[in-house]
């Protein structure tokens, strides 16, 4: 790492799609030096895989151009969207969105993603195995002292918290207020599996899975939702189950926090929330996931946390799920991480000194964190429209119509040129007023 006294070093903590998004984003700048952490042996991003829309692939394009290539290096697909109903008087009836129509989502493997996005990156950045065990405010404005397991210890400017919902950079912001910094069950949960195209094709039908027509569908339930689509260049298909928790199932407490982290069936009581839909495709997703869990089936649980009251202190920012962990029903947690990443990396690569690193992550606070409350409330009412639980709206396909119609409006026809714009501004007022 540069030593010169006019650059300005960056942490990132945590190697999963928030973090390598800005770590693409600050390599263009020659007075930005950055490392990003890792504390698992490998970089990895678990769980389901990603959607990207026109919207945030012009995103990725601004963070870095060639990360439209790693998409489609990943294996990515190009999707129409359907959403339909699966149970009720209206079973089968198409839910129309706006923004969804014709082929405008490329779906893609998380975990193949993320090793295209860091491919070719410098090692010299790329620190995997790294525990870190304190991170501190040095004296007279020096910095932060960021400790190692190890005993090893290094010295920056700037540390970015992308460590997910379980990290520890949360509390670095927001202090010891277990209300703030620890996720809650929301009581919806998720079990996502991914298998060849083949065995898929056997159980649910080729003409529901077809890599010539590819097609993400979503199903809306009686309490469960499905939507499966094709990744992987069209090898593999991923299907998610998601429903909303009642009293049916076992729950799995996570042993330090006591916060529950999977949601337990057998294969009966499984069948049986299904027994209300009456699409034959959605059964054979139904028997595809049994057997492959022929013993008990373990839901994932969705967790969230309470709105923070900033993701910033002077010399710390918050970015992605360590931010605002959130529902997944709309795919706009990886919307909202890629545009942070984007402004983000915009205001850091516009500092003109150290001096000026807190109106900048002020200014990153300011544009983007009301952004991140409103999709995550938006994704909540999402999650109960597409499980049927909407109070009031239930099954009926009109009143999901009215109201799915314009829920994607703010992802997708937000202007970034104006939020980044917006957020140049901000900054630059805040250095006035402080006098940098």
């Amino acid at each position: 790492m540069s030593s010169s006294p006019s650059t300005i070093r960056v942490a990132i903590i945590g190697g999963g799609l928030a973090g390598a998004a800005v770590l693409r984003g600050l390599l263009r700048y020659p007075h930005i030096a950055v490392d990003m952490y890792e504390q698992k042996p490998a970089f990895r991003d678990e769980g389901p895989g990603l959607s990207f829309n026109a919207t945030t692939q012009a995103m990725l394009a601004a963070i870095d151009p060639e990360l439209g290539a790693c998409l489609d290096h990943a294996g990515a697909v190009l999707t129409t969207t359907e959403t339909r109903v699966a149970a009720g008087p209206h079973a089968g009836r198409e839910i129309e969105i706006n923004g969804l129509e014709g082929r405008c989502k490329k779906n893609v493997g998380r975990q193949a993603f993320l090793t295209e996005m860091l491919n070719g990156m410098p090692p010299r950045m790329m620190h995997t195995g790294s525990r870190i065990a304190s991170v501190t405010e040095m004296a007279s404005g020096q910095g932060l002292l960021l400790v190692f397991a190890d005993g090893s210890q290094k010295k920056y400017d700037i540390v970015i918290g992308a460590d997910g919902t379980h990290g520890f950079t949360r509390q670095l912001v927001l202090g010891a207020d277990e209300s703030l910094t620890k996720p809650y069950s929301t009581g919806f949960w998720s079990l996502p599996i991914k298998v060849p195209l083949a065995r898929a094709q056997q159980a649910m039908g080729m003409q529901h899975l077809d890599p010539s027509n590819p097609h993400q569908i979503g199903w809306i339930g009686d309490g469960t939702a499905i939507i499966y689509d094709l990744i992987g260049n069209g090898s593999e298909v991923q299907i998610i189950v998601y429903g909303k928790s009642d009293d049916i199932g076992v729950g799995e407490d996570d042993e330090l926090s006591g916060t529950p982290w999977a949601k337990l069936f057998t294969p009966d009581e499984f069948q049986e929330m299904f027994a209300s839909n009456q699409i034959p495709v959605c059964q054979g997703v139904v028997d595809l996931i049994q057997s492959v869990y022929t013993v008990q089936i373990a839901a994932i649980c969705q967790l969230e946390h309470k709105p923070a009251p900033t993701y910033v202190t002077k010399n710390i920012c918050l970015i992605g799920d360590s931010a605002h962990s959130m529902l997944p029903f709309q795919g706009a947690s990886v919307c909202i991480a890629i545009e942070e990443a984007l402004i983000l990396s915009t205001l850091l690569g516009r500092l003109p000194s150290k001096a000026a690193i807190p109106a900048a992550l002020q200014a990153f606070d300011q544009i983007c964190r009301p952004r991140a409350e409103q999709a995550a409330r938006s994704s909540t009412d999402t999650g109960f429209l597409v499980t049927g639980r909407a109070p009031g709206i239930g099954l009926d396909a009109d009143l999901i119509q009215q109201q799915l119609r314009h829920k994607y409006d703010f992802l997708l026809n937000v202007d970034i040129d104006a939020q980044r714009a917006a957020a140049n501004i901000l900054m630059d007022q805040l250095l006035a007023i402080s006098g940098v």
